[in-house]
């Protein structure tokens, strides 16, 4: 096969075929299927007798293991462990960057740390595609899909704080990605969409809204002072003293 794939004849009739296709269109495909993870089987416990200390759950494991105990003090040494196993797996490239984006949206307060690790892998891979691919995919399901509701008010109210949760770690890892150009323009689209009609939606809305704002203004208020004039009027009375008060954080923290 080695022969045959590096065969004049080969490589020639490769490049015409080339020309006569979407490289970027066929790329785009594959990356977008779903990644199952199920097919790793990382929550199954299986006797050592039967473990292959050469698979891909085992590594996939070791990856998730150090990146769990990254800290600003050991970041240099961790993530060359990190590196060195992604060098040698690189087809669990697509898995390890989408469990680093969902880290950073469940786990904001370590996402400097996460950042970090994706800027090195983006230092020696490319994996832009995977990023925005996996971006749009979770943009989809924490602002489109609508949250299930049932009979049980509590995990209506559980379900409901936990969106509000994805939303806010969402908007802060747009943002340290926009920080750090690793990702630009997004953060400015997504603001567009949250301020549109803002001024029209439930006080519960956009009380929701105004938390992302907030800790967005905690990376940086140069993101957030072209809307100012529109979340100042807020204020007005007819919404409730929560969304008013939480407007006046936000001023506080960007005038």
């Amino acid at each position: 096969m080695e022969k045959v794939l590096s065969s004049e004849k080969f490589i020639k009739g490769y490049a015409e075929y080339k020309k006569n296709i979407d490289i970027n269109k066929l790329s785009n495909f594959f990356d977008d299927i779903e990644t199952n993870r199920n097919y790793f089987r990382l929550g199954l416990k299986r006797s050592k007798k039967f473990i292959n200390k050469n698979n891909d759950t085992l590594t996939i494991k070791n990856i998730n293991s150090n990146i769990n105990k990254c800290t600003e003090g050991n970041m240099n040494t961790i993530i060359k462990l990190i590196m060195d196993d992604i060098n040698k797996n690189e087809h669990l490239l697509n898995l390890v960057i989408e469990n680093i984006l969902e880290k950073c949206i469940l786990h904001s307060n370590y996402i400097h740390i996460y950042i970090n690790i994706i800027d090195n892998i983006l230092n020696e891979k490319d994996i832009n595609r995977v990023l925005n691919n996996t971006l749009d995919k979770y943009y989809k399901f924490i602002f489109e899909e609508n949250t299930q509701t049932t009979d049980n008010i509590y995990e209506n109210l559980c379900n409901e704080n936990k969106k509000t949760d994805n939303m806010i770690g969402y908007l802060m890892l747009i943002t340290y990605l926009d920080k750090n150009d690793i990702i630009k323009e997004r953060i400015n689209e997504l603001l567009k969409n949250i301020m549109e009609n803002i001024l029209e939606k439930e006080n519960d809305e956009i009380f929701k809204l105004l938390n992302c704002i907030q800790n967005i203004c905690k990376v940086s208020k140069n993101y957030i002072i072209n809307y100012i004039e529109i979340i100042k009027q807020l204020k007005d009375k007819k919404y409730n003293s929560k969304v008013r008060c939480k407007v006046m954080d936000i001023e506080d923290m960007v005038l």
